[in-house]
């Protein structure tokens, strides 16, 4: 497994959200554990852009969004899905 280029922590696999308008995809990244650095190698690079590319989501560019790190990624996604929701903003998850 690959180190963290700041703290030099083993990294961890786990899933990462892309947040694009009002769909959130899913992907595999290599995160910290300690500072929350997310690397992404070159497979996991290759699947992320060829899922965007699948939903017609890719223009040349990407960002990943952070998710807080104390609750795991599935609540996160469904409280700001009902958060949004209630303001008139539907989300629709792909990725899981």
């Amino acid at each position: 497994m690959d180190k963290c280029p700041r703290c030099r922590t083993e990294m961890k696999i786990e899933q990462d959200a892309y947040v694009r308008g009002d769909v959130i995809v899913l992907h595999e990244v290599e995160r910290c554990p300690e500072c929350g650095e997310i690397m992404l190698t070159e497979e996991q690079m290759g699947d992320f852009v060829e899922k965007l590319k699948r939903l017609n989501l890719w223009e040349g560019e990407c960002g990943i969004v952070k998710l807080r790190k104390n609750l795991p990624e599935y609540e996160k996604l469904v409280e700001v899905s009902r958060t949004l929701e209630g303001k008139g903003v539907k989300l629709k998850v792909i990725g899981m």
